[in-house]
């Protein structure tokens, strides 16, 4: 019985670190509503298209993401970046990369897990190039 509460005791514990910050979330999501509206097609056809990055992409990334870290895609910007505008590292439960990795290969079929490194993405454009890149590595395999 000692054993069971032990263990209930520190999952309380852990789970403070392991989830969202839901304040610096919320903070976030109230700087981001100063910018326009954008619906997953325009975001799309203003933002990625000129990119040549896939529909699919931009959906993925857009209701993936805003799923993970509960931010508002609607109203980011490619120039945004991860850590110091977004606070992804802050706002996700902390396997998000893992879940996105999973979630890319259940919809693409590409296993990226080898490859990604957020750290290594400073903005929502590399990040949205870098999967819309791996997305096309099953058509050439």
């Amino acid at each position: 019985m000692w054993q069971r509460l032990t263990n209930s005791i520190q999952s309380l514990k852990t789970y403070g670190d392991l989830s969202p910050d839901l304040r610096l979330r919320c903070r976030v999501n109230l700087a981001l509503r100063d910018r326009p509206y954008h619906r997953l097609e325009r975001w799309h056809q203003t933002f990625w298209q000129p990119l040549e990055v896939s529909s699919e992409i931009a959906e993925f990334v857009y209701q993936q993401m805003e799923s993970y870290s509960g931010l508002k895609f609607a109203y980011v910007l490619p120039s945004d970046r991860l850590t110091e505008d977004l606070s992804l590292p802050l706002v996700c439960w902390f396997d998000w990369e893992s879940t996105l990795c999973d979630d890319f290969y259940d919809r693409f079929g590409v296993d990226i897990s080898s490859r990604f490194n957020v750290s290594h993405l400073a903005t929502i454009q590399e990040f949205v190039v870098f999967l819309n890149q791996q997305s096309r590595l099953v058509n050439y395999s």
